[in-house]
């Protein structure tokens, strides 16, 4: 189904990659995302206010220009993660996995029967180019499909090793922002309880040999993340990056007319 390297496989092999965040649902500002050399670009289902129809238009923007599109669905519902793999993503993210039942749960949801409970209808759907490659999709879900679970509360944090030892979840990230908050201390990242909960997941995702990643946050840049052993660093969010520039060329312009 694809001519290039999965990104599952470039990370499987050790390389260190970026990602970006799909929040606006406009396929111009995707391309430009895509265009700017980003590894993956996530399509954000639960914080986003697009649909599914948008999705597709978001993953044909960013494809193009050998982006691969990842996509967090709005909730672990069977149902969602069905609707989701259909449209062919090159993998899904699932958000505040709390347990190894809904980790193991989650997983079942995305194969087909007898291992899992996936609705069947591969001869109907995007992801295999609409029956045109069904063979070549199974081989796709089973070596090249990156299924990727958040871990972002303490509940999960409680039972880590058994989230993380889950066989079928590929990779663990960290939602650092709703973790802080279940921790009593949202976006407090200096504060001794999110540093102790961030880096007891970390090392049990690696100790484990998983694939680990997060978003960079104030104290823990893009480069000391690497260096931690996160695989996969997601920076820039398409809304955010267009309210800086916005807001950093309108204070320039101020500034300037002041010295008129």
């Amino acid at each position: 189904m694809q001519s290039h390297t999965s990104i599952k496989k470039r990370l499987l092999a050790g390389e260190k990659l970026n990602g970006c965040w799909i929040e606006m649902f406009n396929p111009i500002a995707s391309e430009i995302m895509a265009m700017s050399g980003y590894d993956t670009a996530f399509v954000d289902l639960e914080h986003g206010p697009g649909s599914l129809m948008d999705a597709i238009s978001m993953m044909q923007a960013v494809e193009r220009h050998h982006c691969e599109p990842i996509i967090r669905t709005s909730s672990s519902d069977t149902v969602d993660i069905k609707r989701v793999l259909d449209i062919g993503p090159a993998g899904i993210m699932i958000p505040n996995i709390r347990n190894p039942e809904e980790a193991k749960e989650v997983v079942r949801a995305c194969r087909y029967g007898p291992e899992g409970i996936r609705g069947a209808a591969p001869s109907l759907v995007r992801a295999s180019r609409y029956g045109n490659d069904v063979e070549a999709y199974a081989r796709f879900m089973e070596e090249d499909f990156l299924l990727i679970a958040q871990v972002e509360c303490h509940e999960a944090v409680d039972r880590i090793d058994e989230i993380v030892q889950t066989q079928g979840i590929d990779m663990i990230l960290i939602g650092p922002s709703d973790l802080s908050a279940s921790l009593g201390a949202i976006n407090q990242f200096d504060r001794p309880v999110f540093i102790d909960t961030f880096e007891k997941i970390e090392n049990s995702v690696l100790r484990n040999k998983k694939l680990l990643g997060t978003i960079p946050i104030p104290g823990w840049p893009a480069d000391r993340l690497y260096k931690n052993g996160h695989s996969l660093v997601i920076s820039g969010a398409d809304s955010l990056l267009l309210k800086n520039a916005a807001m950093d060329d309108v204070t320039a312009m101020q500034q300037a007319s002041k010295t008129q």
